[in-house]
């Protein structure tokens, strides 16, 4: 067993748990088998991914096993590989009530996925489940849609960029470089890039692409609502020697830098009860201070997102260092006072 394969392994000894880049190459399979129609063998998938025919023969073996993937023989010697689209363990589906209840919990919670080509696949998805459920079921499952309510707030809406992101999304699957037009609208520039997609990320309602710019050697994080235009050039990249899944890790946020800092905040007890309960960053470290507030700490590089979510609880909240950011923290807090001096908040100035 090679070191790749020991280090994806979890605990315990189980099923090899896959990465990220591992699920990206499988579905990549799945779209490339569903899109075309036709069987493929394991050489025509290796040359259309741009990965080893060992790789490939070990991805089919698992979608073998979780999907309707069919091998068939066209000679002695060579196989191919297609979907079956009857997907006939289907037609004896069953629900019980709680299955019910969590799959439209599911769905109602990809409310943020509204106006991008996701939001059109899940509708489908429900019309299916439909389909299959009796009068009896369907009713329950319309008495359960008034347990979860949809309530999403500050998201982008994707229609206009229904066609970039189904772009984007082939482009990651079969390794394309893209040529990008993007508005920076903090720099209020726009510029044209070349660029390696690796992933899309949703945040906050927000879709973002996660990226390698040409003549940079960091992954880049790009809004795709303030993209002007999407194309996938014909030109393959091979497997980036980037960790995808320890840059998304290191984020408090969405951005990452490599001007990381030991960051402190000190919580008054009045509102340490909230910052206990939740997590933040998945390496962040709290520790009780003697009068009853928190010590929150992590090592992070956002700080035009730490400084924000600092001053969103106003005076029951410290950022104790970096003294870099102290200082930013004071100046945004100097040039704010002087629009409420004075004013009895009345509109009237």
């Amino acid at each position: 067993m090679g070191k790749g394969e020991r280090s994806a392994r979890g605990g315990g000894g189980g099923e090899r748990r896959q990465d990220s880049q591992q699920l990206v190459r499988q579905w990549a399979i799945l779209r490339l088998l569903a899109d075309s129609g036709r069987p493929f063998s394991v050489k025509e998938l290796a040359d259309q991914l741009g990965t080893s025919k060992a790789t490939i023969q070990r991805d089919l073996a698992t979608l073998e096993k979780h999907f309707a993937l069919v091998e068939e023989s066209v000679n002695k010697q060579k196989k191919v590989y297609r979907i079956d689209q009857r997907i006939k363990a289907l037609e004896s589906l069953q629900f019980l009530p709680m299955e019910l209840l969590a799959v439209h919990a599911a769905l109602s919670g990809m409310q943020l996925v509204s106006g991008s080509p996701l939001d059109d696949e899940l509708a489908a998805v429900a019309s299916k489940l439909r389909g299959f459920l009796s009068p009896r079921h369907n009713g329950g499952l319309d008495a359960l849609s008034r347990v979860f309510l949809p309530h999403a707030r500050g998201q982008v809406d994707h229609t206009p960029h229904r066609e970039h992101i189904d772009g984007l999304v082939d482009a990651i699957a079969r390794r394309r470089i893209c040529r990008v037009v993007y508005h920076a609208a903090w720099k209020g520039t726009t510029r044209e890039h070349r660029l390696r997609p690796l992933r899309l990320v949703w945040h906050r309602s927000s879709l973002y692409l996660l990226a390698l710019i040409a003549g940079k050697q960091s992954i880049s994080t790009l809004a795709v609502h303030r993209m002007a235009e999407v194309e996938a050039t014909g030109e393959s990249f091979p497997p980036p020697r980037v960790d995808v899944d320890g840059h998304i890790r290191r984020a408090f946020g969405i951005f990452v830098s490599d001007a990381e800092e030991e960051v402190e905040i000190h919580f008054d007890r009045e509102i340490a009860w909230r910052v206990r309960e939740r997590t933040y960053h998945p390496d962040e470290r709290k520790s009780d201070l003697p009068d009853g507030g928190l010590r929150y700490q992590v090592r992070s590089s956002a700080q035009w997102e730490i400084v924000p979510w600092v001053l969103s609880f106003g005076p029951l909240a410290t950022l104790v260092k970096p003294d870099a950011w102290r200082s930013a923290l004071t100046d945004m807090l100097r040039a704010t006072l002087p629009r409420y001096a004075g004013t009895s908040g009345d509109g009237d100035g």
